[in-house]
């Protein structure tokens, strides 16, 4: 175990957007925000403590949050260039997120305030993050081969996945699951991990070159994921059983979250946002035309679908 730094508390002037609002196609429930900074690239998104959706802006580098009618306020992460990917709400009331390219987990509170954790290996590549049933912060270092649990008060520990090159694991999306592990996928390998909190890891294996990435817990009590490099989306009992569900014809599904009783995920392939039931029952929904790159998504307080449009610029609220 090791004690992080205090870290760097940075107090931000936040710029105040005012997004406009588009429907393409006349699409039924479907709201688009177009972000004014060009090139930002959100690609998480969450429920915040405030009860607003809160979402990282990769490229920009900018942490930001979007209200229901539109208004976007952003909040430039202190490391220039870090690179912020995945968010989740913590246990303490604040934002806690993964700088991919800074290398550092930041927390950041609902006005503004930020403090980062240096990670101690340079190329950590910290992707996924939750929070466990042990309240601490965990995540993915897809480029360490790691996966990471932080405290509240800084204390880090991290457990290494052991692997045999080429199947290297690459590690990217994490939850916690209702056994009290945490659960993660490894992109690169094909496989499912689990992990307990003392660190004691076990995978399963999926098909080669399924590219598990987004993982989420269903109301079923199984965890739900996608295979990116398939077109399916699968779930995992805590126990180990996996059952597999094909989408559709040039489909690649990319994240995954719980909403209203059923899976949401994103289709990377088909520009489509997609709704899996318990059963298997799958439908999808267009959002518009060209290459919009969907990304994240999460349940919102309000009841709709909220999910991040990267390459369109855009954050979106489907209901």
């Amino acid at each position: 175990m090791r004690t992080l730094g205090r870290g760097l508390l940075v107090l931000t002037v936040a710029s105040l957007l005012t997004a406009a609002c588009d429907v393409p196609g006349g699409v039924a429930g479907l709201q688009q925000f177009a972000l004014r900074t060009k090139n930002s690239e959100p690609v998480r998104i969450t429920l915040g403590p405030d009860r607003q959706m809160w979402f990282t802006e990769f490229t920009a580098g900018r942490v930001a949050t979007v209200r229901p009618g539109g208004a976007i306020k952003e909040f430039p992460v202190p490391t220039g260039r870090a690179g912020p990917y995945d968010i989740v709400s913590g246990p303490d009331g604040n934002l806690w997120f993964t700088e991919f390219a800074g290398n550092k987990i930041g927390r950041m509170t609902p006005a503004g305030g930020f403090r980062e954790y240096p990670l101690p290996n340079g190329y950590s590549g910290p992707y996924g993050i939750t929070v466990g049933q042990d309240k601490a912060i965990w995540f993915a270092e897809q480029r360490g081969n790691r996966i990471g649990r932080l405290t509240l008060d800084g204390h880090l520990t991290e457990f290494a996945i052991p692997y045999v090159v080429p199947l290297v694991p690459k590690p990217y999306g994490v939850v916690a699951g209702p056994d009290g592990n945490i659960w993660f996928t490894e992109e690169g390998s094909a496989k499912i991990g689990r992990i307990t909190p003392a660190g004691l890891l076990t995978e399963f294996h999926l098909p080669a070159a399924s590219a598990p990435e987004g993982i989420a817990l269903g109301p079923d009590g199984n965890l739900w994921f996608t295979e990116h490099g398939t077109t399916k989306v699968g779930s995992i009992t805590p126990a180990g059983l996996v059952h597999e569900i094909s989408v559709g014809k040039d489909s690649s599904p990319k994240n995954i979250a719980a909403a209203g009783g059923s899976l949401w995920f994103t289709d990377l392939g088909t520009n489509k946002l997609g709704r899996v039931t318990t059963a298997g029952q799958v439908t999808e929904q267009g959002v518009g035309g060209g290459y919009r790159q969907l990304e994240g998504l999460a349940a919102g307080a309000d009841g709709a679908v909220w999910f991040a449009e990267t390459h369109a610029n855009k954050v979106a609220r489907f209901r």
